[in-house]
């Protein structure tokens, strides 16, 4: 059985098609639209033009599952949608003109998912795992691979650039208010008790994934690996700072779509590290997608 997820955040717009077979799955093809949902917030309602895009990028996949005869389609949304005032405007006009049912995803739903999907890849039994995405970050406190507190954060790569940032690049008087906004949102989480160390960090979300690519370019790690010493995110900070004109081309080179975000998302991850005295950094493939497809699709046929 081959089924579609869409994920619908507060930046791109991704389909994964999974082929099911009994209690396992796996990814078949995916694709992304940079949609940017959040740039057409405004007084907190998504505007007819933003709701438009939505529309045509759901049409355009959804002619996609028709054309591979994909007929089960489950459709989610995370921060994009969830603190909208017309968030149900909008899932209405969807299902009526789309004919696609939007899941909201709630803050703690969406750590909680986004740990159950990366659960089987991450390598150490205890630590801090985070989902990084345009619009809020999820951080899950474990041991033992055992989910012990989520917390879910109103900080993402896209809202602190769209909130801070003239330009494309943070100058050093921006770079200082995100941080300091980043360290507020940290000093609210409450500790469990249970965990006795943060030295490891599982990371998941675009963002992360485009900052070990840099990682790869400047040939501080193997193109295969994904496990590094939080060390180096301290060192690239410093270098991305220094020229941010080659900052800029830098980007464009490695990750062009994530131009305006990748700097941002940089700062969310070493303010973490630091906060929590990260030693090790592994970078995870799977997450919110993979874990709402084995919550409603694997676990149910159990």
């Amino acid at each position: 059985m081959n089924i579609g997820i869409i994920d619908i955040g507060s930046n791109t717009i991704r389909l994964n098609v999974y082929e099911l077979n009994n209690h396992s799955f796996h990814l078949l093809f995916s694709k992304k639209e940079n949609v940017g949902l959040i740039s057409y917030v405004n007084k907190n309602n998504l505007s007819l033009e933003g709701i438009n895009k939505l529309k045509q990028c759901l049409l355009r996949l959804k002619d996609i599952l028709d054309a591979l005869q994909i007929h089960i389609i489950d459709a989610f949304a995370t921060a994009s949608l969830r603190n909208l005032n017309n968030k149900l405007e909008v899932i209405s006009i969807i299902s009526n003109t789309v004919n696609i049912n939007i899941v909201l995803l709630s803050g703690t739903m969406e750590g909680n998912l986004s740990f159950k999907g990366a659960m089987h890849q991450i390598k150490y039994p205890e630590g801090l795992y985070i989902d990084s995405g345009g619009a809020s970050t999820e951080l899950v406190f474990y041991k033992h691979f055992k989910n012990l507190a989520t917390h879910s954060l109103n900080i993402g790569s896209l809202n602190l650039f769209n909130k801070y940032v003239k330009k494309v690049i943070p100058t050093k008087e921006e770079t200082i208010q995100i941080q300091k906004r980043i360290q507020s949102e940290l000093e609210t989480i409450s500790i469990p008790q249970k965990i006795s160390t943060f030295q490891n960090l599982a990371i998941t979300g675009g963002n992360m994934r485009a900052i070990r690519s840099l990682l790869v370019h400047f040939g501080w790690i193997d193109r295969d690996a994904y496990v590094f010493s939080a060390n180096k995110i301290y060192k690239l900070l410093q270098i991305l700072s220094e020229n941010k004109t080659d900052t800029l081309h830098l980007f464009l080179k490695i990750k062009p779509e994530r131009v305006h975000t990748m700097f941002c998302g940089l700062l969310i991850l070493e303010g973490i590290i630091s906060k929590y005295s990260i030693e090790t950094i592994q970078i995870c493939t799977n997450g919110v997608r993979e874990g709402y497809l084995i919550q409603n699709q694997i676990g149910e046929n159990k």
